[in-house]
């Protein structure tokens, strides 16, 4: 008899996985069906041009954003289903912050 994993048991060995996420703005495609697995321990970066979608996915992944579609779990958690517990395993500091004066 085989058991299907859940997705927090799938995760032992990964830090960040993301399925299919994809975040839209209006007709704005930010993050366009991004597949990512990052091991425990590994050490990865984002880099690109502005405006590729670097912001929009580390929004997604700190739990900030939800995604227009797919899903992604970050340290065991859902982004879509709890994101306020990945805001208590993460530090997450933008180059900008966003508050009004």
């Amino acid at each position: 008899m085989t058991h299907e994993k859940k997705p927090e048991q799938m995760m032992e060995d990964r830090t960040i996985k993301a399925s299919n996420l994809i975040k839209a703005f209006g007709d704005n495609v930010a993050v366009d069906h991004l597949d990512l697995e990052v091991a425990s321990g590994e050490l990865f970066g984002l880099v690109g041009p502005d405006g590729a979608g670097k912001t929009t996915i580390m929004r997604l992944f700190s739990g900030i954003l939800l995604p227009s579609g797919g899903e992604a779990w970050v340290a065991g958690h859902s982004i879509v289903h709890n994101p306020e517990a990945i805001k208590e395993k993460i530090g997450y500091m933008p180059q900008r912050f966003g508050l009004p004066i």
